[in-house]
């Protein structure tokens, strides 16, 4: 599998790519919801484009969530080693150049619209991510025209006649970096590039402003965008306290991690509101919540308002279950410790630290089934019993999740208990009357 038939099936890509799905779904990451998938059309040539926060991660949720061959584009510098290049290659990923590669690039440029036009013609969805570069900044960023280039020129290519459609795409992480955090992603309404045709064909950069307008439009309800410049870290770190979500905003969604999202841009939008019409009061919330965060710092209560605060007959019962299973849960953690931690080690050494998860992913991914391999084979080498080996290797990773579960559960007994300890305490009344303050202000709105 080559640059000249990318986008060609490939027997040894669809099961890799199953097994990538497999460890990406039911491993790394703890929920995967998916949204808006209907809205995909069978039979029209696509460009999917999305947000871009988390590098390779946001590549891979598309790919893994349309039912069709996907080919993604990527800036050409990382194809300059021939091995590397033919493993992107093998991965579906062309490079995309620019004025700064240099004015030798512009004969490769053209070679790979060509590739694109092709893949675009041949029904596979072209994905590419219009933000030109990845930030964890929780809002849109201003879009660059590559997509509607690459668009018209398909177009043109074809006589006009592809009829080329462009899928909005939203992507939302509640943890760019943790092992077992939650993804959300969520396919818009496909916007055809037919009516922008005849304005392109008489004003190319009239055209493709108005084709990048519309789909930044389309983008912003997909994503939390909070455009605040100001007060962004008081949006972003207010929006994850569960208990000042507006639970009266009940939107249709079976879906728990889908709500979480829809209410966290409720709460947003409201803010955003104050802040734009009253702003003396929004200041006056702003320095609240400041107070109100600084004293949970103090006492360690981080997680207060966040995670469910559980009545005494609760936790104990919780307690009793995590001595019961400490010694399944330190099994677990004994027998997965280097290939959890390996991954962490290496990305600490990351220069850019959004390449954190994409590493941890891949490297784990690799190394866990190497672990188990290598592990079981000592096993069986010492035992000489095939059956203990065979039994050790299924309860490596069924420990492992039941240590992951473990290890969270004993956190928030450890809240809970820190909480029924400093509720008499003047910081915890002072904590709560901040709270009761925050609310009050909240349910007024």
């Amino acid at each position: 599998m080559g640059l000249n038939n990318i986008e060609k099936k490939s027997t040894g890509y669809e099961l890799f790519k199953k097994y990538v799905n497999w460890w990406h779904n039911k491993i790394y990451y703890s929920h995967v919801t998916v949204v808006g998938t209907e809205n995909i059309p069978s039979d029209k040539p696509l460009i999917f484009t999305a947000n871009h926060q988390n590098a390779l991660m946001d590549a891979l949720i598309m790919l893994l969530s349309v039912n069709r061959i996907m080919v993604f584009v990527a800036r050409a510098d990382i194809f300059k080693n021939p091995k590397i290049a033919k493993i992107l290659y093998f991965l579906k990923i062309l490079p995309i150049y620019r004025v700064r590669d240099g004015f030798e690039t512009v004969k490769k440029t053209n070679d790979i619209i060509n590739r694109t036009v092709n893949v675009i013609a041949e029904g596979c969805g072209m994905s590419i991510l219009p933000e030109g570069n990845h930030s964890y900044i929780r809002r849109l960023r201003p879009l660059k025209k590559g997509f509607a280039r690459m668009a018209f020129q398909a177009e043109e290519m074809n006589n006009f006649d592809l009829d080329l459609h462009i899928m909005p795409v939203g992507i939302y992480y509640d943890s760019r970096k943790k092992y077992h955090s939650r993804i959300f992603i969520q396919f818009g309404k496909p916007l055809p590039v037919a009516p922008h045709i005849e304005t392109y064909k008489e004003n190319h950069p009239v055209a493709l402003n108005a084709i990048k307008n519309e789909l930044s439009d389309a983008m912003r309800p997909l994503v939390l965008d909070i455009r605040s410049e100001e007060y962004y870290d008081f949006y972003n770190s207010i929006r994850t306290y569960n208990d000042f979500l507006p639970t009266d905003y009940k939107p249709k969604s079976k879906d728990h991690f889908h709500l979480e999202f829809l209410q966290q841009q409720k709460l947003v939008a409201s803010l955003e509101k104050e802040e734009k019409d009253n702003p003396a009061q929004f200041k006056e919330i702003v320095q609240k919540f400041t107070e109100f965060e600084t004293l949970l710092h103090k006492h360690r209560l981080k997680d207060f308002g966040k995670t469910k605060q559980l009545g005494i007959l609760p936790l104990l019962v919780k307690t009793f279950g995590i001595i019961v299973f400490a010694p399944i849960s330190l099994y677990g953690i004994l027998n997965n410790t280097l290939p959890y931690y390996i991954p962490i080690w290496i990305t600490t050494r990351l220069k850019d630290k959004q390449f954190v998860s994409s590493f941890k992913f891949v490297i784990s991914m690799l190394l866990f089934p190497l672990f188990y391999i290598i592990q079981t084979l000592v096993v069986l080498g010492i035992t000489g019993d095939f059956k203990i080996a065979l039994v050790y290797l299924v309860s490596l990773p069924l420990t492992a999740k039941i240590a992951l579960n473990h290890i969270y559960c004993l956190k928030n007994m450890c809240f809970n208990w820190k909480v029924l300890l400093k509720k008499r305490s003047k910081g915890f009344k002072r904590i709560n009357e901040l709270k009761a303050d925050i609310l009050r202000f909240l349910k007024e709105r």
